[in-house]
């Protein structure tokens, strides 16, 4: 990991081989434990997915998390630029802002979640997980975008230097490409885990196993909502990580 580290230091413009760093360093932390939130919700929503055509419920697992993970790498792309125009400034607005962004995704997880559950009934379409109302690929994008300003223990050693790079060199363009990429790559595992799910859900043949994988979504949904609530004590300055 310090190798990878250093070499992202040294990253002073945009070069194929930059581009390709930095991917690997976005892929090291979709796999790292503290990224399992996220992956949480992408098997949460390919588990929600609604009855379908056969032929074409293989496919929406993964089209789900590839439109969640898009919309992470979205975000992360606009914040590559925005330090390439404002520098570092940008991450003292941001650590500001966590705690909000935290509650309020933890918010919309444990809402998702209790649908799941048939707790609560959600009427709206993007982000109904019933099997009367389909979270669509927008929705799942949609909902991706602010998952996209969420931070990661794991994330920082390797994310510092790359949006110090956008910043030392003033280059909103490089910062957009860098993290962009960062982003994409950070989103395979998180494709993985919807498709995965998706092929869970494919698999629902009998009424009572398509509700344990409903439960299934609903558990790990709730689980990421946890987590999401202690990230927003932390930054709220109620607890001591």
């Amino acid at each position: 990991m310090s190798g990878l580290e250093q070499l992202l230091q040294n990253i002073t413009t945009l070069t194929p081989f930059a581009v390709a760093l930095v991917a690997f360093a976005g892929f090291v932390v979709g796999i790292a434990p503290s990224s399992f939130p996220l992956l949480s919700v992408a098997a949460g929503l390919a588990a929600g997915q609604g009855a379908t055509d056969p032929n074409k419920r293989r496919l929406r697992g993964l089209k789900l998390s590839a439109g969640f993970a898009l919309g992470i790498a979205t975000v992360d792309a606009i914040l590559g630029a925005l330090f390439g125009l404002m520098g570092l400034a940008v991450l003292r607005v941001l650590v500001s802002f966590l705690g909000i962004a935290y509650a309020l995704l933890a918010v919309v997880l444990t809402i998702i979640g209790l649908a799941l559950l048939r707790v609560v009934h959600i009427v709206i379409p993007t982000l109904s997980p019933s099997a009367k109302s389909r979270p669509s690929v927008l929705g799942s994008y949609l909902l991706g975008i602010p998952f996209g300003l969420s931070a990661c223990p794991a994330c920082t050693p390797l994310l510092l230097p790359v949006v110090g790079a956008a910043a030392f060199t003033a280059d909103p363009l490089m910062g957009a490409i860098l993290m962009f990429s960062f982003g994409l790559a950070r989103g395979v595992p998180i494709v993985l885990a919807g498709t995965i799910m998706g092929a869970l859900s494919h698999l629902r043949h009998t009424g009572p196993f398509a509700r344990w994988i409903e439960r299934l979504g609903g558990a790990l949904m709730l689980a990421a909502a946890m987590y999401f609530y202690y990230q927003a004590t932390i930054y709220a300055g109620w607890l001591t990580p």
